[in-house]
């Protein structure tokens, strides 16, 4: 999806199967035209004029002011199998995904691309993966390592800046993504491994914890991995989906945690790619492209169960039998709908004593009807155990705000 603001009207653009959408404001869905291809990733950018965007093997131009069609781009230089598109300063650009070569258009023409404008990356071998434009930086990712050229306004503008090469690359092209003011995705180092990371300034700051690494790098495929960043009540939220390990992931800056997103059957989660347009926050559904809001009133997935669960870390202390009399668990109360499902939410406590391999489940608790604003959340005589996970789990499509639990654990002996 791709949002273009015009003077006549903002426009959001999306691909489906091999055709071309543009939506505007009211809803309205109309048939731009068509490209090469029916699957696979597309990348999308404007100039505010022009709408440009590369399937991986052909790249196509829409004049958003001036529209007659939808049209591929015909000019001899223009690289074979685009995969990634960005724009800066007048020049669209673009690479190949097979070699370490990146093409410039013509000044403000995406149609038009002069030989003098090719260029090559030269830090390390390997195919660019992507490329991006960010605060007024060239972005360019390999597979082993990182460049960033800058416009000094010569016959072939872009040149590399001094000093910034880095030696990490990006293991996935589309999980490339602009999240809270910088990049981020899925980069991998030259010891083999994967890791989330965000750029600051020329470097990576890891934002993937020791046990998110340990799982990413189970999967046998990384590289389909689709990534974007949005911004929800305040918390900039970071979300991987990888299709092939069918697995979904999100991360929370402002709380520093990691969460798995699912759907209702516990495969991943259906959110695909996502844009802003005017006001609303969309997400795709990679299963059949329709086309959601983001709305932090809802708590269903487009009438789906959402269910939530949060699990603690283990409590242990030397191998020594732990009792727990009681468990609080601190939540925003009297959150009950006035009907259906949800009238008196209800949230479970199952409990783990051997290490999180196997848990019970204990009882369900009151989270409070509408308006019972001092329900408390309460289980006791638990019993013991050397090695307690506990998790909580919410099914009921009502606010879920937990604030914090607190338990009282007595200290038995070996």
């Amino acid at each position: 999806m791709w949002s273009v603001d015009t003077i006549a009207t903002p426009l959001l653009f999306t691909v489906h199967g091999n055709t071309l959408y543009s939506i505007n404001n009211a809803g309205t869905t109309s048939v731009i035209g068509t490209i090469g291809t029916t699957s696979g990733d597309v990348s999308m950018v404007d100039d505010g004029t022009n709408l440009m965007l590369v399937d991986g093997f052909k790249g196509y131009v829409y004049n958003v002011l001036a529209p007659a069609g939808l049209n591929q781009i015909v000019s001899g230089n223009f690289p074979t199998n685009p995969v990634t598109v960005t724009w800066q300063d007048t020049y669209f650009i673009v690479n190949d995904g097979l070699t370490n070569q990146f093409n410039l258009s013509a000044n403000g023409d995406p149609t038009t691309w002069p030989a003098i404008q090719i260029n090559f990356t030269g830090t390390a071998p390997g195919a660019v993966q992507a490329l991006i434009a960010d605060h007024s930086v060239l972005n360019i990712f390999g597979p082993k390592a990182s460049e960033f050229w800058q416009d000094t306004g010569l016959e072939n503008p872009y040149s590399p800046i001094p000093g910034s090469a880095q030696e990490y690359g990006l293991a996935s092209p589309f999980s490339l993504c602009k999240y809270d003011n910088s990049l981020a995705g899925l980069f991998t180092n030259h010891m083999g491994e994967v890791n989330v990371s965000r750029l600051s300034g020329f470097r990576l700051q890891q934002i993937s914890s020791m046990e998110i690494d340990f799982l990413l790098n189970q999967y046998q495929t990384v590289n389909d991995c689709k990534a974007f960043g949005y911004m929800l009540g305040g918390h900039p939220l970071l979300y991987l989906a990888f299709p092939s390990a069918q697995k979904s992931w999100e991360f929370d800056q402002a709380a520093n945690a990691w969460a798995e997103r699912q759907d209702t059957n516990g495969n991943r989660h259906w959110a695909q790619k996502f844009e802003t347009f005017l006001t609303r926050q969309l997400v795709s559904d990679y299963r059949n492209g329709n086309i959601y809001e983001i709305d932090p009133n809802v708590f269903d997935d487009n009438g789906s169960q959402i269910p939530m669960e949060i699990w603690s870390k283990h409590i242990w202390n030397d191998d020594k039998y732990l009792t727990i009399p009681q468990i609080q668990v601190d939540i925003e109360s009297g959150v009950g709908l006035t009907l259906g499902q949800g009238v008196n939410p209800q949230i479970m406590l199952e409990v783990s004593k051997d290490g999180g391999q196997t848990f019970t489940a204990v009882a369900w608790a009151s989270m409070g009807a509408i308006g019972a604003y001092t329900q408390r959340v309460i289980w006791r005589r638990l019993g013991r155990a050397r090695d307690w996970v506990l998790k909580l789990r919410v099914t009921d499509p009502v606010r879920r705000i937990i604030t914090g639990c607190s338990a009282e654990i007595i200290g038995g002996s070996f």
